[in-house]
């Protein structure tokens, strides 16, 4: 078994976008002051703390790795280096009630499937789907539900019904996310149809999709429905949600499927969050109540 390690991968985020971002942090129920946070502190379960792989107990602390740019799952706030939102406050819970700190890695989205197979990483959370072809790879705890949507100036959002009316326009997406694999099928349909063609532009971050999209350079995001419906919030009526939210799939926790009693330790933790209320409280104060679950899942994805 692979010597667990931890190296930081850290995420560029504009200044000036990151400023953006944190100004956001209010307006969905958090603070805008550094590393103050609302969930209440947990008390550490033994039970569960004794199924963590031994040299995790040894060190004290689990290792994940996490976004800086999917707010309001997970943002910078206004220091420019400290990962809130709801996923940090999520996996520092979990922490908490297994008795170890959570030290949190910035890595890049496309990377951390291979950062947590090789052990890099104990876990992360950094809103990726549980899907069937995924859980050949690493296992999921799941811990919230959600679908994918898209995002378009408010005078396109009212013509676009759904991927089907992006032929003839420049969509913007993120590097090693499914909405990429959507919108590459999709214009190989517009093609067979005879249809303008879509262009698909990726970039390695949510950010680069968003500036595209300020910028003109895009006519449209595809991404994850939280942090759609939440830039199209933060925009003032400058940008929209587009047609009907699709393909309805949990985001899950990763951990590496060799560690099973790690999942159970984590799978434990969240369902002990979602039954003191903690968890519904961090929901709410993120405004995503919409994507509570009732119980944590494992590989709960459909293909």
């Amino acid at each position: 078994m692979p010597v667990r390690h931890a190296r930081a991968r850290a995420t560029a985020l504009p200044l000036a976008l990151a400023t953006l971002l944190t100004l956001a942090v209010t307006a969905c129920g958090g603070t805008a002051t550094v590393n103050q946070s609302k969930v209440p502190e947990q008390r550490v379960d033994p039970a569960l703390r004794a199924l963590l792989p031994r040299d995790i107990r040894d060190k004290g602390s689990i290792t994940s790795a996490v976004g800086n740019d999917y707010p309001p799952l997970s943002l910078l706030d206004i220091d420019n280096k400290t990962v809130i939102g709801a996923e940090p406050d999520l996996i520092h819970a979990v922490g908490q009630i297994l008795g170890v700190r959570v030290h949190l890695v910035q890595a890049n989205f496309d990377s951390i499937i291979g950062g947590v197979r090789s052990q890099r990483y104990d876990v992360a959370i950094q809103a990726m789907l549980d899907k069937k072809e995924r859980q050949s790879q690493v296992t999921f705890v799941d811990y919230m539900k959600t679908s994918s949507s898209i995002l378009a100036s408010a005078k396109a959002a009212g013509n676009t019904r759904s991927l089907t009316s992006l032929c003839g326009s420049q969509v913007a997406v993120e590097q090693g996310t499914s909405q990429v694999d959507d919108v590459a099928a999709q214009a190989e349909k517009c093609a067979a149809n005879g249809k303008p063609e879509l262009e698909k532009l990726v970039f390695p971050d949510s950010v680069g999709c968003f500036q595209a999209l300020s910028t003109g350079r895009a006519d449209a995001f595809v991404g994850g429905t939280p942090t759609v419906v939440y830039q199209a919030e933060m925009s003032h009526g400058r940008f929209r949600t587009a047609g009907e939210p699709y393909r309805f799939l949990p985001y899950g926790i990763l951990i590496n499927k060799e560690e099973p009693t790690l999942v159970r330790a984590v799978r434990g933790a969240l369902q002990k969050l979602i039954d003191n209320g903690t968890y519904a409280k961090i929901l709410k104060q993120w405004n995503i109540r919409s994507g509570a679950l009732k119980s944590a899942t494992v590989n709960g994805g459909a293909a």
